[in-house]
């Protein structure tokens, strides 16, 4: 079947500058993250950079925010791929799907590769694509920069602790050593890792990992895009920060390739606009009105991603813990989740139950908000740490498991909670939610307010975050 070609955003006219090339992955942890870094390209790399997005057109309308800020970057638009590993009407985003639907989204995008090899090769000279800046998931876009003759950088958006365990799982592919009770709870022993050997259960390990068949051609190709990102690229700039993983971070420590930590990108980005995510569902200052009717530190803010939609047991759970624990809280419950009848009645005095986009940056910002319950997604614990938040661990899946051994070597958090289908007691969540707020979580917040002066420090001028990100704008400006 024919492929229609390309469509192209005028408002990228190139002038002979280097020319970035951007591939995201269409899932929100990712694209926020990616467009954050885009805008900052677009604004803070000067007239040194000329910048395109490749999107799908059913991911097109995300770009908006970033448009309005930056009308100078170039968008092209390509059909979504028709694939057997996706069902039809699935859609282009992996918001609301199934996890396996999330894994066979990353071989499926590479059939991208071909028709944006055909748009970049169509390019004026004046226009030629000069550098690669592909997601961790559509590493597929490195051999492309090889064939155009264009850097390859990757963008995880997760931590420096996933990266550094991600390159010796996928390279060298260890096996889970089966134990006595629970294959589950088999362990994957790491070489020296930054400190000596490491150690997993399985069920912590990254689902694309667990899942993996050899021979299996999605499950190859999925680990071969893995390798292009994070071991055949020219860099892997991370959306960390250096006081947030000071241990991976280390620049006493050579890695090959080289590791640019460029966030928290929340917070860089506000320093440009603040124009960043979707719609919401309640009016920013609607939400602040309210929290102002209470103390410093004393609302817990409850998220759990666009990823992961609670099971009615699960929200029983957390709406008892809250209950329980008669702590003022905001609950972003998206759109699925179900919560048990008379719930927001009997709390509305001291909880309010956000159903759609909540305006989580403007949330955690706000004075009253001291601790955030949340799944460990790296968008929310770097959204978190710049607010100055402390943080309420319950790890689903993905790089959670490593994310929450980052917040917890930082001293910023407390855990509750951990697996995608764990239904806690709600009691001993309820204990922990009350201490938190209490005189124990005096110290953990205190830290997170530390942590949150870092995180401004990191994106400032001078710091950690502002001078890899400048490292990062000359790499891409150079043109060999």
């Amino acid at each position: 079947m024919d492929t229609p070609p390309p469509e192209k955003r005028e408002g990228n006219d190139g002038n002979g500058k280097p020319h970035v090339l951007v591939v995201p992955f269409p899932a929100q942890g990712h694209m926020l993250a990616l467009l954050d870094l885009v805008a900052l390209l677009a604004t803070c790399g000067g007239p040194e950079l000329s910048v395109t997005v490749a999107i799908t057109a059913g991911n097109a309308p995300l770009l908006e925010p970033l448009l309005a800020d930056c009308p100078s970057i170039g968008v092209v638009t390509l059909p979504f791929p028709s694939s057997p590993l996706l069902p039809p009407g699935c859609g282009e985003n992996t918001r609301d799907l199934p996890l396996h639907l999330f894994r066979m989204f990353i071989p499926a995008l590479a059939e991208l590769r071909a028709p944006l090899l055909a748009w970049c090769k169509a390019q004026a000279p004046t226009q030629r694509v000069t550098a690669v800046v592909s997601d961790i998931f559509t590493g597929w876009a490195r051999p492309l920069a090889a064939e155009l003759g264009a850097r390859h950088v990757t963008f995880s958006p997760c931590s420096a602790l996933h990266v550094a365990f991600s390159r010796p799982l996928w390279r060298d592919m260890p096996q889970r050593i089966r134990a006595d009770a629970d294959a589950d709870e088999a362990v994957v022993t790491f070489p020296d890792v930054r400190g000596g050997a490491h150690s997993f259960p399985w069920r912590r390990l990254p689902m694309t990992y667990r899942l993996h068949k050899v021979g299996d051609e999605p499950s190859e190709m999925i680990r071969q895009i893995t390798l292009w990102s994070l071991l055949d690229t020219e860099c892997v700039v991370l959306n960390s920060f250096a006081a947030l993983e000071p241990t991976y971070l280390d620049r006493r420590s050579p890695l090959v390739p080289r590791v640019l930590a460029v966030g928290p990108l929340s917070e860089a980005r506000a320093t440009v606009s603040a124009n960043r995510g979707g719609k919401p569902a309640v009016a920013p200052s609607a939400v602040a009105a309210w929290l102002d009717a209470f103390a410093d530190g004393s609302v817990v803010y409850v998220s759990f991603g666009t990823q992961h939609a609670l099971s009615p047991e699960q929200a029983a759970c957390v709406a008892d813990a809250l209950a329980q624990s008669s702590a003022a809280f905001v609950w972003a419950a998206g759109t699925l989740t179900v919560l048990p009848e008379g719930f927001e009645a009997a709390t509305a005095s001291r909880g309010m139950v956000i159903r759609g986009w909540a305006p989580q940056v403007e949330i955690l910002r706000h004075r009253a908000v001291g601790w955030f319950l949340m799944h460990c997604g790296m968008n929310a614990v770097l959204e978190a740490a710049s607010a100055s938040v402390a943080m309420l661990t319950w790890p689903m899946g993905a790089d959670h498991f490593f994310n929450k051994i980052v917040v917890e070597e930082a001293g910023v958090a407390m855990h509750v909670a951990e697996g995608a289908d764990t239904v806690p007691d709600a009691g001993r969540m309820a204990e922990a939610i009350a201490a938190a707020v209490g005189d124990e979580g005096k110290a953990i917040r205190e830290r997170a307010v530390e942590l949150g002066r870092k995180a401004a420090e990191a994106v400032a001028e001078g710091g950690s975050s502002y001078m890899d990100f400048q490292e990062l704008v000359h790499m891409l400006a150079k043109v060999d």
